[in-house]
């Protein structure tokens, strides 16, 4: 279920604060206010509009963070990698990885998604990784129908940010990011495929659920969500995809406040919890409270 929250860029800390996806970041040697905002990668972007104070932060920084520089994506470089990272060994195709019984299992939640357009078949090729970051990604559009990949949040906020002069800067590289998704031992990467595809309708309730906190702006939902048992993360995986990155992350925003204001725009999983950016900053002596 790991590539399903990095899907979403993971989706607060334990507080008494009504709940709040924009959180601004003062004291301790700030040079003027800076921001921390929670993203969700398939949530509709007139979410930066039904965010209070979003509009206004966004135009008092100096500069706006991403978990990276979504522009770099569709660059032929960042293609190339990324395409050469989702690629299987040719011994570790998918029809070479499971029983017929398991390939059909898999193949009957893709088609079910696409109307029988996709088969596993055509995406034989592919790292199961990679088929199952479609099938998050199919899941997670149950909860946001409307959602259009030409509009990502992440993306919007840095076009937005742009248009305004702002500076983008990244906190991790597209190739970074794709040995996230795709970098996992095939064995691995199999067994999570498999476990997508058996455990698809409880994850339809679980990213409902999620999607509804998100637009509620409910953290300490969103926290119980993604660690629920069975379906969420477990200790292992949340320390790989959230806490080593918000350790790296922390030290650059620390840095970065003190000289210029920023705005940190990063999925809503690396806001949350003990070891989440709000509580992180909190405990090196910054205020950071919830923007009304």
């Amino acid at each position: 279920m790991k590539k399903l929250f990095l899907t979403l860029a993971v989706i607060v800390a334990s507080m008494s604060c009504n709940a709040q996806l924009l959180w601004k970041v003062s004291g301790n040697g700030v040079k003027g206010d800076s921001y921390l905002f929670g993203t969700h990668h398939v949530a509709p972007v007139d979410m930066l509009d039904k965010t209070p104070g979003f509009n206004d932060a966004l135009k008092g920084v100096d500069a706006v963070y991403g978990e990276i520089d979504m522009a770099l994506m569709v660059s032929p470089e960042a293609q190339q990698s990324i395409l050469s990272l989702a690629m299987a060994p040719a011994d570790s195709t998918l029809n070479k990885l499971y029983t017929t019984e398991q390939y059909d299992s898999i193949n009957a939640v893709l088609k079910k998604y696409t109307s029988g357009m996709a088969t596993l078949d055509q995406l034989n090729m592919l790292k199961p990784s990679m088929v199952a970051t479609q099938i998050a990604m199919f899941q997670n559009m149950v909860a946001f129908p409307g959602f259009n990949a030409s509009q990502q949040l992440d993306q919007t906020v840095q076009l937005k940010a742009k248009e305004l002069g702002k500076a983008i800067k990244d906190f991790e590289t597209v190739e970074f990011q794709m040995n996230l998704l795709f970098g996992d031992p095939i064995a691995d990467q199999a067994e999570g495929l498999l476990k997508a595809a058996r455990t698809d309708e409880e994850a339809i309730g679980h990213v409902k659920e999620l999607g509804r906190a998100y637009t509620e702006g409910d953290l300490a939902a969103i926290e119980k969500v993604m660690f629920a048992p069975e379906i969420g993360m477990d200790e292992e995986t949340a320390k790989h995809m959230l806490y080593d990155r918000n350790d790296n992350w922390i030290k650059t925003i620390k840095d970065a406040v003190g000289h210029e204001s920023i705005m940190v725009a990063v999925g809503i999983g690396h806001l949350v919890g003990e070891r989440g950016l709000i509580k992180q900053l909190q405990d090196a002596g910054y205020t950071v409270t919830p923007v009304k």
